[in-house]
């Protein structure tokens, strides 16, 4: 019974916090954080789910997600990514085009994330892709 009197003390806390502000402008202090985390591990051991309890505490999915992780939602680590030794696929595609015509062999970049460059030379597109450090 106890647990559920500090979850609506929660909900109350939660609701005044973001009442009034841009979403996600101003982090739940240590201590709110602290108490999800502990609520959501008791859900979970009884046989719940981190979206069950993170609907009761009012707060989103991914918010405690992060807070399980030690970090305040939205958070955002200072140092760059590590680059990821792992191989891409890539695929080659051929496409008639004037500059082929012209005997100029023009090559397009996609990236896995979507992104497109078209119209290097083989040596440009390996020369870039050295500069992305991919």
């Amino acid at each position: 019974m106890e647990l559920e009197k500090e979850l609506e003390q929660f909900r109350q806390e939660a609701q005044r916090l973001k009442a009034g502000r841009r979403s996600g402008s101003l982090p739940f202090p240590e201590a709110l954080r602290a108490f999800a985390v502990r609520y959501a591990e008791h859900l979970v051991a009884a046989g719940g789910t981190v979206t069950d309890a993170a609907q009761k505490l009012g707060v989103s999915g991914p918010t405690l997600y992060e807070w399980r992780k030690g970090r305040p939602a939205g958070h955002r680590s200072s140092k760059p990514a590590e680059k990821s030794a792992a191989l891409v696929p890539v695929r080659v595609s051929e496409r008639p085009a004037a500059a082929a015509r012209a005997g100029l062999q023009q090559v397009a970049l996609v990236s896995p994330s979507g992104w497109r460059v078209e119209g290097l030379s083989v040596e440009s597109a390996v020369q870039f892709v050295g500069l992305l450090g991919c």
